[in-house]
């Protein structure tokens, strides 16, 4: 019975929470079927690869930080089991395979930051570093949109 409950578990767990390394032309693509302006892409892919690594079930323990846009739950997410914050979700809905909530949330950070900041991306520590000086095309160059 133990190991009946044991495996019962083990396969919730892993059904339930299934993050997912993407691939860079499958994050175009459903950034632009999800309504992002094509304008903005390439520069969130270029911040999903340095944040991520196309990684959604990324999770740094040290900053709080989740997902492929790593949201920090300090301001956009709950680390909780009740939805919260700026984005009214909880930390763990960022680290599965599902990303429209993740691009909803990041879409509102770009938002929020672009109005305290007058730059959308500066909420991200690696625009600066690897995304701001370029116009980023090579991060959507190859990728057919639908």
């Amino acid at each position: 019975m133990k190991s009946s409950v044991i495996f019962f578990c083990y396969v919730m767990f892993f059904c339930v929470s299934r993050a997912k390394v993407f691939d860079r032309c499958e994050i175009v693509n459903k950034m632009f079927s999800h309504g992002v302006p094509y304008s903005k892409i390439p520069t969130f892919v270029c911040l999903i690869n340095w944040e991520s690594g196309f990684d959604s079930g990324k999770l740094d323990y040290k900053t709080g930080k989740h997902g492929l846009f790593q949201i920090n739950e300090k301001v956009w997410c709950s680390p909780y089991s009740t939805p919260g914050r700026e984005c009214n979700a909880t930390c763990s809905d960022f680290r599965d395979d599902h990303i429209t909530d993740d691009i909803n949330c990041a879409l509102k950070i770009f938002s929020d930051t672009l109005d305290l900041s007058g730059i959308g991306y500066d909420a991200w520590s690696s625009y600066w570093d690897h995304c701001a000086a370029d116009d980023n095309m090579d991060y959507v160059k190859g990728c057919k949109t639908n």
